[in-house]
């Protein structure tokens, strides 16, 4: 298998393991998904630093009973060093608030990836809402 090739299947292993970490509510497992310098945004939302991803996450994700990710579609550009990545990829979301309301929420997801110690690990997410 060729670096690149390699480096694709662990970075769609880690959008995998951010899903997963998402549905079972597994703060552990969310955080080590990140740089410890990384950068979160969204609608509403910027964020710096593993540490602070993750507790806002976690208050977030305490707000639904079921949050479900799916992936409908990516790609992943690895730059030439094979430390730093690109990628984009198209999600569906389920949620179940607490009070039971339902609602589905679809967008993209614009990742840059870095290579180090723990593995691939997100260095920058951005959330932008289908049609946003």
């Amino acid at each position: 298998m060729s670096t690149d090739a390699a480096a694709r299947l662990a970075i769609t292993d880690l959008v995998a393991r951010y899903c997963d970490a998402v549905a079972r509510a597994d703060r552990r497992q969310f955080a080590a998904c990140w740089a410890p310098d990384a950068h979160w945004t969204g609608p509403g939302l910027d964020r710096v630093g593993a540490d602070e991803i993750t507790r806002t996450w976690a208050k977030i994700r305490a707000r639904f009973t079921v949050a479900l990710q799916g992936v409908q579609s990516g790609t992943v550009r690895v730059d030439g060093t094979g430390h730093h990545a690109t990628g984009t990829w198209w999600i569906r979301e389920l949620l179940q608030q607490s009070d039971g309301v339902v609602r589905e929420t679809v967008g993209r997801y614009d990742d840059e990836y870095v290579h180090g110690a723990d593995g691939w690990q997100f260095a920058r997410r951005g959330f932008t809402p289908a049609g946003g």
